[in-house]
């Protein structure tokens, strides 16, 4: 398989001021550009937990957009990626 089309899925903790701040609607909005699955969620230790799955080159520049938008908010990242299918139908906010 190209690596352009390789499924994989990417969890990605942000932490910073990322809490009541509109990130995860920011990620969300960011999100209707891409053909991703996922979701955006706060964590009880003030971080936001991000989940994208897609084929490598959509996820890939979804996160950089993410990222390059809300590059005030975050300080420090930990990313996990997988290979894989996706295992969610949409993009959401808290699984909404």
């Amino acid at each position: 398989m190209n690596e352009k089309n390789e499924v994989f899925r990417c969890r990605i903790v942000y932490s910073g001021r990322v809490q009541g701040v509109g990130f995860r609607w920011q990620v969300m909005n960011v999100s209707e550009s891409y053909e991703v699955t996922g979701f955006v969620r706060n964590l009880s230790d003030g971080t936001v937990e991000l989940l994208v799955e897609g084929t490598k080159t959509e996820a890939r520049e979804m996160i950089d957009a993410v990222e390059a938008k809300l590059k005030d908010y975050w300080s420090s990242k930990v990313e996990d990626l997988r290979e894989g299918f996706p295992h969610f139908d949409r993009f959401s906010i808290d699984g909404l």
